[in-house]
């Protein structure tokens, strides 16, 4: 029996072999049932789109690859094979990072480890005793130390996670459930190598996302396919440009309006070429993709940075037919439909609004352009999102007149920072209810610019200003290293943005024809009157429609802000004047008007 120290020469002195990734996955690696619906010796022969992907790995100029694929492509085994090729032929210090802990360890047991074990190339460097057998010391779900490099797998609960780790190559699963701070994190611990890679995967959930963004920076490679009839290279898409189904069935299936024979949908289900008409069949789905090839559609944003989109009506084991009813029963549910479009069609959701009714929204709009510099001072108002900030920036003048200023999207923090001294804000208020530690730590670096916000649904005052501490809190004492958190009653001041909304204030403006999309959130909140199961009857605050009211938060919370500096006018709340309040007047002397330069 080889000794440790006999093996690890084996393998340092071992003569490699001249081989494509894809040549030594055939060669070395077993999948079991556990770990795909094909077991058996590793091939991409029902999934071709793969090939390219396996090389990424292998060549040296490409350092950041990212997936927006749909389920059931096999991107994960692809993610498994290319690790695995690493340990073996060209060993680097890994870090593969998870949404969570739970998800990671789950992965790691169930799947990663017993590729490991059954994988005759990644055996021989597990570790071991000198019995022979795997030191579980050395060989955990979390670190692995293989014969020539070491992978960890972490959760991304917290960006602390990953700072400890050297790391060459990084791998980020499922990227849109990963906090955007996280991922910066990650990305700091590759600077300064030149042999690093990135690998990134995930099904996308908005166009503001992780991975949607990674692929519209990225060279945008989609793969291209000829179609059986008229030769001509085109892509499966669940729609036509107009909107139109690429994906038909016999019209025996359409019942009536709404109502379909799902059974017959399946069976007759065939996707319509763009190009000439013709009938594309499941049969003819596995030679399109053996000629496929990958093509890249735009310039990606740095050197070696590739970025792929893959659906799920590529993947060999889902028919047309199962694509089509999915759709079908997706359909009419705002959630569902979500999932189908995120999961299957690797899309980023866009919920389908109707037209605005100008009869719900009477803001009085003012003949100035959106970004154009108002009143003497300006709030920005954010709310916080899974990877993205929206934002509103309000100008006021003493006498509480406001206009809006602009609103939109950031990717960060600092791009927050950035907008505020283009717009020279006094004070921005953030949302802490998300993602609560690191704004926190976000808000306390900028001091004492930021605010933060929280609301309640029962608070004895509009509003209530207290100090927190983001680091060593301890209750009942404030220590120096505090921030500043605006508590708000959200009965309150959503009740004040209604009435402004609804055109009952005339010191409240928009800019010359808003934007729909700040309109659509606007009017997504309103106070509807409800009966409960015992006939009791009382209003709710209620999101119709299954919008979103990212805007609408970002409002409530500068109209809060206005109040506690004495801008937005007075509040009246059981009969007494707040901006007359003890509570109120501190805050109101404390305002200063920004000077012409930045305060940042």
């Amino acid at each position: 029996m080889l000794t440790k120290i006999q093996r690890y020469c084996c393998n340092f002195f071992d003569t490699v072999e001249e081989m494509t990734v894809l040549e030594w996955a055939q060669a070395n690696v077993e999948l079991s049932p556990r770990i795909t619906e094909q077991p058996g010796p590793y091939s991409t022969r029902l999934h071709p789109y793969c090939d390219e992907i396996l090389e990424t790995i292998a060549d040296p100029y490409v350092k950041r690859v990212s997936l927006c694929w749909g389920s059931q492509t096999s991107k994960t085994t692809t993610f498994y094979v290319m690790l695995g090729h690493v340990i073996d032929r060209d060993p680097r210090a890994i870090l593969w990072v998870f949404p969570n802990l739970s998800l990671c360890k789950a992965f790691s047991a169930e799947r990663w480890l017993p590729f490991c074990k059954e994988s005759k190339a990644l055996l021989k460097h597990l570790p071991r005793y000198y019995d022979g057998d795997v030191d579980s010391d050395r060989f955990t779900m979390t670190k692995q130390e293989f014969s020539r490099c070491t992978m960890n797998l972490v959760g991304a609960g917290s960006a602390a996670n990953v700072r400890s780790y050297p790391v060459s190559v990084l791998v980020l699963d499922e990227i849109d459930v990963i906090e955007e701070r996280t991922r910066r994190e990650c990305m700091d611990r590759i600077k300064g190598k030149h042999d690093y890679k990135v690998l990134q995967s995930s099904t996308p959930i908005t166009e503001h996302g992780g991975i949607w963004q990674e692929f519209m920076e990225g060279d945008r490679r989609r793969f291209m396919m000829p179609c059986p009839h008229c030769n001509e290279r085109i892509l499966f898409r669940m729609k036509t440009a107009d909107g139109d189904l690429n994906i038909r069935w016999d019209t025996k299936a359409n019942l009536a309006a709404s109502e379909f024979d799902l059974g017959l949908v399946q069976k007759t289900s065939f996707y319509v070429c763009e190009k000439c008409g013709g009938e594309i069949r499941d049969g003819h789905k596995s030679k399109m993709l053996r000629d496929g090839k990958w093509d890249a559609t735009s310039s990606s944003s740095e050197l070696g940075f590739r970025s792929y989109h893959l659906n799920s009506i590529y993947s060999p084991v889902i028919t047309f037919g199962r694509v089509a009813v999915e759709y079908l029963k997706a359909k009419g549910s705002p959630g569902a439909m979500q999932t189908f479009v995120n999961g299957w069609l690797a899309e980023p959701y866009h919920p389908e609004e109707g037209s605005i009714d100008p009869e719900k929204f009477k803001i009085v709009e003012k003949n100035y352009k959106r970004g154009e510099v108002k009143g003497d001072y300006r709030i920005i108002g954010v709310d916080v999102q899974r990877s993205i900030f929206y934002w509103a920036i309000r100008g006021f003048d003493r006498d509480g007149t406001s206009w809006l200023v602009d609103h939109g999207t950031a990717p960060s923090f600092d791009d927050l920072s950035s907008l505020s001294e283009t717009y020279e804000v006094a004070y921005g208020i953030i949302d802490t209810a998300y993602r609560t530690q690191e704004m926190y730590e976000e808000i306390y670096a900028r001091r004492p610019f930021w605010f933060g916000a929280k609301g309640f649904e029962r608070l004895p005052a509009p509003y209530k200003m207290t100090g927190i501490d983001p680091f060593t809190p301890v209750q009942g004492k404030v220590k120096k290293s505090v921030i500043n958190l605006l508590n708000i009653n959200k009965d309150v001041w959503q009740g004040e943005l209604l009435k402004k909304r609804n055109g009952t204030s005339l010191n409240w403006f928009t800019y010359k024809d808003t934007d729909s999309e700040y309109v659509r959130q606007l009017l997504s909140t309103n106070h509807v009157e409800r009966t409960d199961r015992r006939g009791k009857v009382k209003w709710e605050w209620v999101v119709e429609g299954h919008r979103q009211d990212h805007y609408w938060d970002c409002e409530t919370y500068i109209l809060a802000l206005s109040h506690v500096f004495g801008l937005g006018g007075a509040v009246i709340r059981r009969g007494k004047d707040l901006a007359d309040t003890d509570q109120a007047r501190p805050a109101r002397k404390a305002l200063k008007k920004p000077e012409r330069k930045s305060i940042w």
